[in-house]
């Protein structure tokens, strides 16, 4: 009896999560359809930063900074200098890199990631310690004001 039940549940399993969702309520003539609101985004304008990248400390022989202003975010490390013209919209951060000559040393892991982040960002949220952890790009860092 045990083993016919356990070879049951991956068929209970599959059916439960293939169930139909109950149907939407009925709304009255003329009434739309509300879409659940999307929260802001905020982004700081300010010189930050970079204390982590991707769960780990940032700790090199310089400061790597970020400067946000009303609409371009440009960061600096060493000769590594990337900058991104952003906008928000739909609740969204949208960025679009500017082009400039690339630094002949290559970049090391943060800078990659920092430039992942800011190619791709998906979400900003603060931190306990009050900085900024921004992901995307498949990506995180960790901004303080400086």
């Amino acid at each position: 009896m045990t083993c016919r039940i356990l070879a049951l549940m991956p068929l209970l399993l599959i059916a439960a999560c293939t169930a139909e969702a109950p149907p939407a309520p009925e709304r009255a003539a003329g009434e739309e359809a509300q879409s659940p609101a999307v929260p802001a985004l905020h982004l700081p304008q300010g010189e930050y930063r970079i204390a982590g990248a991707d769960g780990e400390d940032v700790n090199f022989g310089h400061a790597i900074t970020v400067s946000i202003s009303q609409d371009t975010i440009a960061v600096t490390s060493q000769c590594v200098t990337p900058e991104w013209t952003y906008r928000i919209e739909a609740g969204g951060l949208h960025t679009t890199p500017v082009i400039k000559p690339i630094c002949e040393r290559g970049r090391y892991p943060a800078e990659e990631a920092i430039v992942a982040v800011f190619d791709d960002p998906q979400s900003l949220q603060r931190t306990p310690e009050n900085g900024l952890l921004v992901a995307g790009g498949g990506h995180d860092i960790t901004l303080f004001a400086q």
